[in-house]
This record gives C-alpha cells, structure tokens and sequence, in this order.
C-alpha cells in the first residue's frame, strides 16, 4: 500500500526521544513511529476483536471500512441496550 502523510501532535519530550532514538538508529523517524505502530496494533489485535477486525480492513476502500465500523458499533449499542 502507499504511504499517505498526515499531522498529530504529541508531548515534546517524547518526540525528542523518538527522534534521537532514530538518529542514534540511522533511521528515519518516520520508520521508528511506523514500525512502533505495527507493534502496538498487534499487541491490541491480541488483546480486542476491534483490533483485529480494523487491521483486517486496512487493505480495503475506506467506504467499506467505515460501514463495517457503523455495523460494529450498531451491533455494540443494540448488545449494551
């Protein structure tokens, strides 16, 4: 898939010390948040069927991905009522 850019903010201590960790790496920074991303999305993919479900969609349009959430939360509010 293609990378796509986007913008966040974050605490400045901890971008400082992802970005020193990736010079002290030789690596970009954008290879450390991605591969820390990875890692958390597996770590939650154990621990929540959402998880899973949402890094199973990735590969698909953003149409049907979003459908598949308002199923998921449909189903969830009509199991909570």
């Amino acid at each position: 898939m293609a990378k796509k850019a986007f913008s966040t903010t974050m605490n400045g201590e901890t971008l400082k010390a992802l970005k020193l960790y990736a010079v002290k790496q030789e690596r970009t920074l954008n290879d450390v948040l991605e591969e820390a991303t990875v890692a958390y999305l597996e770590q939650k993919e154990a621990q929540d069927p959402d998880a899973a479900l949402f890094i199973r969609r990735a590969n698909e349009p953003l149409a049907d991905c979003l459908a598949a959430i308002e199923r998921r939360i449909s189903k969830i509010k009509k199991h909570r009522a």
